[in-house]
């Protein structure tokens, strides 16, 4: 006796989730097509077959009846689980840990009995157990066996071989790893507002305008220079005013529970400013920043005294652009909100180091003129002066009566039962808001705590901005490939997908060329957001970490990058 057994739709259900990546949901079918479902958490994908009449099945657990489920071309089954003595039979996948398959995984006719049987309530036998495939383009598998997903609530979602956490700190405690930074630091909030984060606690870093999500921040060892970096006024002995006047505001700044100062002009036909007090210059690249915004003068500039030589670079708070960068190396200004603006200029002194140097800010008229005759009513509002070393500005450093250094942020973890030796993939969304640096900021490295055996992905900041994939195993360079350019402050996607003799990458959805005379190092450490030794970090937000145990197919790692 024959029945015609046909894929139907399954009613969704909504169990909790209990890891990251496949979403526990019974999946409907029906022979037309079916929405795109990305999986996102852990649990099983029911498929329904329904018969012309009640059917019974036999031979579970050990010889379940089954239908072949093709993984990025990998067979697994969807078995037989519910449904013996009716006419609807429910057969259940139950991804992997590495499964990847972005474009839908595919059903193959006709059921498998595996050893089992399939007959109706009389005993008679089910021989035609071939049926039409429905589209299954729309159920698609991500399955890692790490996950680190820093943009999901307050302090993200992580997974480790299908055990959820919803912070940081137990993750990092399940996993080994640790994050440390031996100081505070500063981040905005999902309100827009300057917050500070106390020593050791990781920064979820938000854009300060949409309030969106940018992701853990990770930032080198940085030092703010200059004194009373938020109290501008000539009290504190480290500022001084030039035709200007500096007086504390009602206006609240940028950075929590302070006001800003207000910087007018007075009625002299000159040069109005405001400047620090002198400092020596040890090095060649400085970079200072601040946070201003108008109060009726909305062209202004930065100005230095590096070696005696009076130099500006000079900002347009009404159009946010910079209208001269003078003798200055670059230049950026960055909406903050409520009209505050955070501006920032690099510079070296024309005669190297131990040169004395001030920096303040000089006002221009309408018409960019520097010598005018003032108008007290109109002015700027200013706080949070910075003067740092290096070629572009990092987060924020308050400071008093002395200088004030933030530590790096260090996030690692060991490998362990997650990790394969001789294979794997590993997939970073990250975004860097300023380039330009001599350094190339690693997104994630997979290393033995040295320079000698890593897999890396970075970006280049040599001025070629490009997307980089690295494997060194015995401190020779063995892949080394180079795609696309990166634009600076846009979210990017890498990724590399490796094993002996073949290894290929991917970033923003483009592949590398494939390599088939690739030896995989033996590695002990994930290093996120940082070179293996601590050197050449990241500079910037990381959204998302993955790492599946298995060579997932160039198609794959195409669309995982996409």
């Amino acid at each position: 006796m024959n029945f015609t057994p046909v894929i139907a739709r399954s009613k969704a259900t909504k169990p909790s989730i209990t890891t990251l990546w496949i979403a526990s949901l019974a999946f409907a079918m029906t022979m037309g097509g079916m929405a795109s479902v990305s999986l996102a958490a852990p649990a099983t994908i029911d498929f329904t077959v329904t018969m012309s009449e009640a059917a019974n099945v036999t031979g579970c657990p050990a010889n379940c009846p089954r239908i072949a489920v093709t993984v990025d071309g990998q067979t697994r089954y969807a078995e037989y689980s519910a449904g013996t003595g009716s006419s609807s039979l429910t057969f259940s996948y139950a991804p992997t840990i590495g499964d990847l398959d972005l474009d839908g995984v595919t059903l193959t006719s006709p059921i498998d009995l595996n050893g089992g049987t399939i007959t109706d309530l009389n005993g008679n036998a089910i021989t035609d157990l071939a049926y039409t495939a429905p589209d299954t383009s729309g159920i698609k598998i991500d399955y890692p066996s790490l996950s680190m997903d820093f943009i999901t609530d307050a302090d993200g979602r992580y997974t480790i071989n299908g055990t959820a956490y919803n912070d940081l700190s137990s993750f990092l405690g399940a996993a080994g790893g640790s994050f440390t930074r031996a100081s505070t630091a500063t981040y905005f909030d999902s309100t827009g507002t300057l917050q500070t984060a106390a020593s050791g606690e990781p920064r979820f870093d938000h854009d300060p305008i949409t309030h969106a999500p940018k992701g853990i921040l990770i930032e080198e060892s940085r030092t703010n220079k200059l004194l009373f970096s938020q109290q501008i006024e000539t009290s504190t002995t480290k500022w001084a005013v030039s035709n200007t006047t500096l007086t504390l505001s009602a206006i609240p700044s940028p950075i929590q529970s302070t006001m800003a100062y207000s910087v007018n002009e007075n009625t002299n036909n000159t040069t109005h400013y405001f400047q620090s007090g002198t400092y020596t210059l040890s090095d060649t690249n400085n970079t200072i920043s601040a946070f201003v915004k108008t109060n009726g003068r909305s062209s202004i500039g930065f100005k230095t005294n590096a070696n005696g030589i009076t130099t500006n670079c000079i900002f347009d708070l009404s159009t946010g652009t910079v209208s001269s960068l003078g003798t200055y190396l670059s230049a950026t200004i960055t909406p903050i909100n409520n009209g505050w603006w955070r501006l920032s200029a690099t510079f070296n002194p024309s005669a190297g180091s131990g040169v004395s140097t001030w920096v303040g800010i000089q006002l221009y008229d309408d018409s960019n003129n520097s010598v005018y005759a003032g108008d007290p009513t109109k002015g700027i509002y200013a706080t949070g002066f910075q003067w740092e070393h290096g070629s572009f500005p990092t987060s924020y450093i308050s400071t008093t009566g002395a200088a004030v250094t933030r530590q790096a942020d260090m996030l690692t973890m060991p490998t362990g039962g997650w990790h394969d030796s001789a294979r794997g993939t590993m997939f970073a969304q990250a975004s860097i808001p300023h380039m330009g640096g001599a350094n190339s900021p690693r997104t994630a490295s997979l290393d033995d705590a040295t320079n000698n055996n890593r897999i890396n992905l970075l970006i280049n900041d040599g001025g070629a901005d490009q997307s980089y994939a690295q494997i060194y195993n015995l401190g020779t360079n063995l892949f080394n490939s180079i795609i696309g350019t990166y634009t600076q402050n846009t979210n990017f996607k890498q990724g590399i997908a490796y094993a002996n003799n073949n290894t290929i990458s991917a970033f923003n959805g483009v592949l590398g060329s494939l390599d088939v005379s690739v030896s995989i190092p033996t590695v002990s450490q994930l290093s996120i957001g940082r070179h293996a030794i601590g050197t050449e970090i990241l500079n910037g937000n990381i959204q998302n970490l993955r790492y599946y145990p298995t060579r997932v197919s160039n198609t794959q790692l195409q669309l995982l990058t996409q």
